[in-house]
């Protein structure tokens, strides 16, 4: 079908329309005034469907009542005053007229005196007349006109100025219109327009000025001084460079600045002019190099800068999860006319008090009414606390091996020097752990080295069983053993699986006959040996490495490696642990250990603990580390899970998975003690061969432990819907690696080619793991 063309007479009714889309002030004439008199007459006879409003009798009554109040109380009086006003004069010459083209309406007003006493006599007295006097010869700047519209109207009701200079570079869209006051008829019209247009249909003596590029480097000094300095700057546009910029002038010229930030009624006061030294936005941008900030091309390059402005911790729960579905479910930041409206209110009274040097404070306020007006908060979530377990001492370890007669396991072995302990325990304590909980505790007496299970160190929700910790110490077997086979010592070792959780392994040592070739490649990448997050371009991974690396785990008997390279797979497999990743954040034991026993929020925290996952190792954009850091409120998970939110977090995980040269799966044929250490001693025997060939390897191992949750351990306390989704999701992942027989899958993970991570996650001191007892 082909559309029509528009009518031609439709086509000009547009364009002539349009020809007053840069008017915003109407044209003001005093009919005594001879010219005045003549364009008045033209306009009424050259204007097609004008519309008059002459209500200046009514004006004039109200005029009489402001000045004499009561003469209110006898209306005949009332109405003697006002004819006596138009003894000498015609009614439509009183006062002045206004036409405001872009509506074509003629409106008859009190002159600017008489208006402007009606006008503000609600305002007594909450407002003095001296006091609106003042306020008269204020001048207001206002950035950004979404919340600075409401926040220009409610001072322009209030005449809380005497020039108002408004500023903004952008068109109103139809989806503003869900904040911003106005007509759809104004869709596409400059922001400053409408707000000016707006402000002289409420009262066309205020002086507006408008800045319709909005503020630039260009015209910012314009903005702030010309035609007098700004007594007040309202900050609320988006521009972040504009913000700090702004300030900065702002605090040369002492002009103070208020910002409302929509968002649990944020509100930032600097008074630069009582304060002229004080920090820009109250230290909080200190740290960061301003002047970079317009060279910087991404929004991830330009993340720190915003949420050090915005506050990232002190978001609502429902801003944070509107940030984390940023351009996965919403394609803008959002913002409520209830709350817009609330802030102009808010901002206007702080206007009006800092003008008048009612308010001297600065600072960062909330005017939360979540907060403020709430009903009493049902804890829906109650995460039962276990008692935290205290770590082994070393009468604890002496006794039980005593007590279990392992002293005489075998005295045939040498004694070890303290150095050639350390180097042991040194190797050991760089394996691998999940959450970096580091569960081992070793004990040397009587020529033997025992390795204990920190029990004070388990007990995670992803721990089930203590299979992940039975992983981790198998890992640090692996590398102690490869590192003895370095120092010429022949290790005679057993598993003590008969002794779980408490005692794990016995190590006795002589003299050896030196390493193998592979012991001696394995055993030099300990040191470089890491856990890699990042998703570089993909890269092949060939047929030879990976039968390399299936051969180093087979070495272990049992213990096989599958790799996964399908494109489509490997997707699929990512979706997979998207599921287990928010299964992991919606259920509340899940998540508090996450945020609590995993992870480390700052550097200092993970120095002082020693263990846990610092977010700064984590190899994140500083977009995905922000999303991290607002997982820390279970008030935004709880309403990510009502509206079946987070498909965002999906994204780093689908790059992740996609940009991998494999996905490998490790498993175990038994679900005993023995095979989980089993497990981590083939699975660490991998890692450092592929570190050996240049590969980076990454866990992905949750969607397994919910699986073993699920499946084996039966212990997993989901919705019936979840649990059948979680069923499924399993079969799935067999099925995608062959559906491997009567083994379990124990361990997965990312194998591709990157650079090595700058940050490594940090571990405990050798007198939190290690002892040396009696002989």
């Amino acid at each position: 079908m082909h559309s029509k063309a528009a009518p031609q007479s439709l086509t000009e009714l547009i364009g002539k329309t349009q020809k007053f889309n840069q008017i915003y002030k109407p044209t003001k004439l005093n009919l005594s005034n001879q010219q005045d008199l003549v364009q008045f007459n033209k306009i009424i006879q050259e204007q097609p469907n004008l519309q008059v409003f002459d209500t200046i009798k009514l004006q004039v009554k109200e005029l009489v009542k402001c000045l004499q109040p009561f003469l209110a109380l006898n209306p005949a009086n009332v109405d003697a005053a006002v004819e006596k006003r138009f003894a000498d004069i015609p009614e439509h010459e009183y006062g002045v007229w206004f036409y405001y083209p872009w509506s074509n309406k003629l409106v008859h007003l009190l002159n600017e005196d008489e208006f402007t006493v009606v006008r503000t006599n609600r305002n007594k007295h909450k407002i003095t007349e001296e006091e609106q006097q003042a306020l008269a010869t204020k001048k207001i700047g206002v950035m950004g006109l979404s919340v600075g519209q409401s926040v220009s109207l409610t001072l322009a009701m209030e005449r809380g100025f005497g020039e108002l200079r408004i500023a903004d570079f952008d068109e109103l869209d139809l989806s503003n219109i869900n904040r911003i006051r106005t007509g759809v008829h104004n869709i596409q019209l400059k922001k400053t327009v409408i707000v000016a247009r707006e402000i002289a249909e409420i009262d066309p003596y205020l002086n507006i000025v408008c800045f319709h590029e909005g503020i630039t480097d260009e015209n910012i000094h314009q903005f702030l001084t010309e035609g007098g300095k700004l007594d007040l700057l309202i900050d609320e546009c988006d521009s972040f460079d504009i913000k700090i910029n702004s300030r900065k002038i702002a605090r040369e010229l002492q002009i103070p600045v208020l910002m409302e930030g929509s968002d649990r009624g944020t509100i930032d006061i600097e008074r630069f002019d009582l304060d002229p030294q004080r920090p820009i936005l109250h230290g909080m941008v200190d740290h960061l190099d301003m002047d970079k900030y317009s060279s910087l091309k991404t929004f991830d390059e330009r993340i720190p800068y915003i949420t050090a402005v915005t506050g990232l911790e002190t978001l609502s729960p429902r801003m944070k999860a509107s940030a984390v579905e940023l351009m996965a479910t919403i394609s803008t930041w959002p913002q409520l006319a209830s709350a817009v409206t609330f802030g102009g209110g808010v901002s206007a009274d702080l206007s009006r008090k800092i003008l008048l040097n009612n308010l001297k404070i600065s600072g960062r306020f909330f005017l939360d009414l979540d907060e403020m007006i709430a009903d009493p908060q049902k804890e829906d979530h109650q995460v039962e606390s276990i008692p935290e377990k205290q770590a082994l001492s070393l009468t604890e370890i002496e006794t039980f091996i005593a007590q279990n007669n392992l002293n005489d396991w075998d005295n045939t072995g040498k004694d070890l020097s303290e150095q050639n302990l350390f180097q042991l325990i040194e190797a050991a304590k760089k394996a691998p752990s999940g959450g970096n909980n580091q569960p081992w505790r070793f004990h040397y007496q009587n020529k033997q080295l025992h390795l204990f299970l920190e029990e004070s160190a388990t007990g995670a929700y992803l721990d089930p069983q203590l299979i992940s910790s039975y992983t981790s110490i198998g890992a640090a077997i692996e590398n102690l053993l490869l590192t003895a086979a370095i120092q010429n010592l022949k290790v005679n070792w057993q598993l003590t699986p008969h002794l779980a959780p408490k005692h794990l392994a016995i190590f006795s040592f002589t003299d050896g006959n030196g390493p193998s070739e592979q012991e001696k490649v394995l055993q030099k990448q300990i040191e470089a040996r890491h856990t890699n997050r990042k998703a570089p371009p993909k890269q092949e991974i060939s047929e030879a490495d990976m039968d390399y690396l299936k051969t180093l785990v087979t070495q272990t008997n049992g213990v096989e490696l599958t790799f996964v390279k399908d494109p489509a797979k490997i997707n699929a497999l990512s979706k997979i642990a998207t599921q287990a990743d928010l299964l992991r954040m919606f259920i509340p034991e899940a998540h508090e250990d996450f945020i609590t026993r995993e992870m480390r929020w700052t550097p200092t925290e993970a120095n002082e603990r020693e263990d846990g996952i610092g977010i700064h190792t984590l190899d994140l954009s500083n977009n995905d580390q922000s999303g991290i850091r607002m997982l820390r409120d279970r008030r935004m998970i709880d309403f990510l899970e009502k509206i079946k939110g987070g498909s965002a977090f999906g994204r780093l995980l689908a790059q992740q998975f996609n940009t991998s040269s494999a996905i490998g799966l490790i498993t175990i044929p038994n679900n005993d003690v023995s095979s989980w250490i089993d497990c981590g001693i083939a699975t660490e025997r991998m890692w450092l061969g592929a570190t050996n060939l240049d590969f980076q390897i990454h866990p992905v191992n949750v969607p397994l432990i919910f699986f073993y949750k699920n499946s084996i351990e039966k212990n997993l306390t989901l919705a019936e819907e979840k649990r059948i989704e979680l069923t499924k999701a399993e079969h799935e992942l067999n099925i995608i690696f062959d559906e491997p027989k009567n083994q379990i899958p124990a361990f997965m993970f990312r194998i591709f080619k990157a650079s090595a991570s700058p940050e490594r996650t940090i571990r405990k001191s050798n007198n939190k793991i290690f002892s040396i007892g009696r002989a």
